[in-house]
């Protein structure tokens, strides 16, 4: 018996498809201490990846703005059970009289069996309907309550980074996302780290890489209580346990 998952293409390779699992729960910030750092490593190993985080993090960002979500509608239902009642050619609201010739002439008599395809198909899509209008207005909720109660503090550049514009947003207690734009690509081999500086000591605090475009979304490991400022330098990649370079993005905290 193969041990593959379903829907997993066997041409892929294993870390890819942990990357895939995991990409979702980092943006939301809803993976532990070793998932994260599992993940954090894939993309200090493959940069090219980050445009993917990055779009997720859009698409989560986005969420903030979307109107309040309401139940469906009487109307949204009726509509869904017509259009599935039209493509199917068996109008649901319309059931085949009952038969008197057993069990099994009522399941797969005429119109049985497609009726009873119709009528599980509806409830299946109502249900879809029901539970993904419930995991918005939760993701919504906890999203906007994050936005709403932030600080942020600007990102000074310096040197490459001199056009650098950005900031450090602290979305909940301590905890905080860098988020920047015009930022230079790093050479082959290096990536940015940032680096929580509590007076003169500086601590790691995650690894990235800018998209395309020069933007950047990081979220900042550990927590910036007590912290002096939030810096960023250009390290070999893997990162380093201590800045390697000149320091080219401070956010005074």
């Amino acid at each position: 018996m193969s041990n593959e998952r379903p829907g997993r293409d066997p041409g892929r390779e294993p870390w890819r498809e942990r990357f895939d699992d995991l990409k979702g729960a980092y943006v939301l910030g809803a993976l532990d201490e070793s998932e994260r750092r599992e993940f954090e490593g894939y993309l200090a190993a493959h940069p090219e990846l980050q445009a993917e985080v990055d779009d997720l993090g859009s698409v989560a960002d986005l969420l903030t703005l979307a109107p309040r979500e309401h139940e469906p509608s009487p109307e949204l239902r009726r509509n869904l059970l017509s259009r599935i009642g039209d493509t199917s050619g068996a109008p649901v609201a319309e059931a085949p009289p009952r038969q008197r010739a057993g069990f099994g002439g009522r399941l797969f008599g005429p119109g049985g069996l497609a009726a009873a395809a119709v009528a599980a198909v509806a409830v299946l899509a109502i249900v879809g309907l029901f539970l993904w209008n419930a995991s918005l207005r939760e993701e919504n909720a906890g999203l906007r309550g994050a936005i709403e109660t932030r600080e942020t503090y600007e990102l000074q550049g310096s040197g490459a980074a001199e056009d650098v514009r950005g900031e450090v947003v602290e979305v909940r207690d301590g905890q905080a996302v860098l988020v920047a734009e015009n930022m230079p690509p790093t050479q082959e081999g290096e990536v940015y780290e940032a680096w929580l500086m509590r007076g003169d000591v500086p601590e790691p605090a995650g690894l990235f890489q800018p998209g395309d475009g020069g933007d950047a979304t990081a979220p900042i490991e550990g927590s910036i209580d007590e912290a002096d400022a939030v810096a960023v330098t250009v390290e070999p990649s893997g990162g380093s346990p201590a800045p390697t370079s000149d320091i080219l993005l401070t956010a005074t905290l």
